[in-house]
């Protein structure tokens, strides 16, 4: 993930790009450095933001590679970490192209049970939290998408997703489903770092529908994630000024 494995080059404060980011990150970044290690699939930044010195991971997603930047986080010492990613929606009023933040979420996923007992929960950093909503509520207006607050579910096997399994989160008043966002808080929490996942809307499991790859919905859902990875800058940002330990 890091050029020689020298944790010196990247920053306290970590945003992760779970499946993207690629092409935006080293965009918003000043006195960018391309600080990637050998891997093909995840490519690493490290530049400031509003003066704040940020490092920007993109990578695949997936529990695999959300296990080892939390564990990339706790060697580095890290004092917080935002990740923005994709989900789709449990709900029939969550359209395509909505923003959700997780301020929960269910573990049906089978990483973080290798850490910790099945009941014990998942859960985003309240700081986090309140500047995120702060910073994206009034951007997902202007993008005419509703940004939704609550409990989500993170699964290990999304082909699995059977009609009765989708009911059960759906009557459970999940938001959304995806993949990393349980395994990101866990062991964020059990290692001392703040957390808070972002997600964008690309599908509707209840409903059978996505965004498909070109066409009007999927340019919808590409600009509510550059919001979001905007918003996660601002977050980690306000989150250095302010000191927070």
């Amino acid at each position: 993930m890091v050029r020689d494995g020298d944790l010196s080059l990247l920053s306290d404060y970590i945003v992760v790009g779970l499946g993207g980011g690629y092409e935006v990150f080293p965009q918003l970044l000043n006195e960018v450095n391309d600080v990637s290690g050998y891997s093909r699939t995840i490519k690493t930044f490290t530049g400031y933001f509003r003066d704040v010195k940020v490092s920007a991971i993109a990578m695949g997603g997936g529990l695999t590679d959300a296990e080892w930047v939390v564990a990339l986080a706790h060697m580095r010492r890290a004092k917080a970490l935002v990740g923005v990613g994709w989900c789709g929606a449990l709900q029939e009023g969550i359209r395509i192209g909505d923003a959700v933040i997780p301020i929960a979420t269910l573990r049906d996923e089978d990483t973080t049970a290798h850490y910790v007992d099945p009941r014990f929960p998942a859960v985003a950093d309240p700081r986090l939290v309140t500047m995120a909503v702060e910073e994206l509520k009034p951007r997902t207006a202007e993008l005419g998408s509703r940004l939704w607050l609550g409990v989500t579910v993170s699964t290990s096997a999304m082909l699995a997703e059977t009609p009765e399994r989708v009911e059960v989160w759906r009557r459970c008043r999940a938001l959304c489903v995806d993949v990393e966002t349980s395994t990101i808080y866990t062991l964020s929490y059990l290692a001392g770092i703040p957390s808070l996942t972002l997600l964008a809307v690309s599908d509707n499991v209840v409903l059978g529908k996505d965004c498909g790859f070109r066409g009007e919905l999927s340019k919808r859902v590409n600009d509510v994630f550059k919001e979001l990875v905007v918003g996660a800058f601002e977050v980690i940002a306000r989150f250095s000024r302010a000191g927070i330990t």
